[in-house]
């Protein structure tokens, strides 16, 4: 065996072994760690699938090409959308909201506002917050006088914005979830902010199974948009949709995208996310530019329901 050979061969089984691993979220939540990364994987693979069959390594091209192709077919959420814009269905809007995660002190709060004036949100839902002081939250307060604020760290919150008055409202700040009613066109919708903690060793699994028992206090039609600090197709936000009687919406929006540079951007994360009920009609979703965090804000134009 050649070393080109051997390289080869010991690089596609840890790609190979990455890639399997991130299949077993139902399994153990560590699982869905690796699955962050699956799509950087598949690309990863791509050169070494010719090199295996260039230097004679067939059989270990044929599984890394399997394993690929099974990992490309689980990449449901991908489809039917892209990272910019995913029209899911035509129609006008009803309501827009914009998710963002400030990451506590690193978002530039005039940028943020200025973001916020441009894109005209009739909600925004916000997480980690930071409340020492709350330079974003004060500067919105005039636009968006109705303000949910959950803490759930002492210098961090979730939280949820709205131009026009809430008619229900609701915190479980235990578990970093917010959530808020409105009415637009005679109907109502809750709108909600969640930020997950990250996949094991933290205890995500945990904050979702805990969960559980919350959703059927927010009522429907729900919008559940915010941090999930999971990729699309994982196990933990597939559950999350279950158990909320949601669908995650399609479309590769990377939204973490590790700082303003390329190398960022290159590695960006499909993180943040809006799930949503069925009965809505969800007409856009985008990414807005760079405000500061690590995160893009997500921007949802959803149309209420006509019945």
């Amino acid at each position: 065996m050649d070393s080109l050979q051997q390289f080869a061969i010991y690089c596609s089984w840890g790609i190979a072994a990455a890639l399997i691993a991130g299949m077993f979220g139902a399994v153990h939540p560590l699982a869905d760690s690796f699955s962050h990364f699956r799509l950087h994987l598949v690309v990863l693979a791509v050169p070494f699938i010719p090199l295996l069959f260039l230097t004679g390594a067939w059989v270990n091209g044929l599984a890394l090409t399997v394993t690929v192709v099974i990992s490309v077919g689980l990449l449901g959420q991908l489809f039917g959308g892209s990272g910019a814009a995913a029209d899911t269905r035509k129609g006008g809007r009803d309501i827009r909201v914009v998710s963002l995660n400030l990451h506590h002190i690193y978002a530039d709060a005039e940028r943020v506002a200025d973001f916020i004036t441009e894109a005209a949100p009739d909600v925004i839902t916000l997480q980690e917050v930071s409340l020492q002081p709350p330079e974003v939250i004060r500067r919105l307060q005039k636009e968006y006088p109705h303000q949910l604020i959950c803490p759930y760290r002492r210098s961090s919150a979730i939280a949820v914005l709205s131009r026009t008055p809430f008619t229900t409202t609701g915190c479980l700040n235990d578990h970093r979830l917010a959530w808020a009613a409105v009415e637009r066109n005679d109907r109502q919708v809750t709108v909600s902010s969640l930020h997950l903690r990250w996949p094991f060793p933290s205890p995500q699994a945990a904050q979702i199974s805990a969960l559980s028992v919350a959703w059927s206090k927010l009522g429907t039609p729900l919008v559940l948009t915010g941090d999930f600090n999971a990729a699309p197709w994982s196990h933990a936000v597939q559950e999350v949709a279950r158990n909320s009687g949601t669908k995650v919406l399609p479309g590769l929006r990377r939204s973490y995208t590790w700082g303003e540079n390329w190398l960022g951007s290159a590695m960006a994360l499909p993180i943040d996310h809006v799930l949503a009920t069925p009965t809505l009609n969800v007409t856009r979703t985008a990414l807005g530019p760079h405000v500061g965090s690590d995160h893009l804000p997500l921007i949802v134009d959803i149309e209420m329901p006509r019945f």
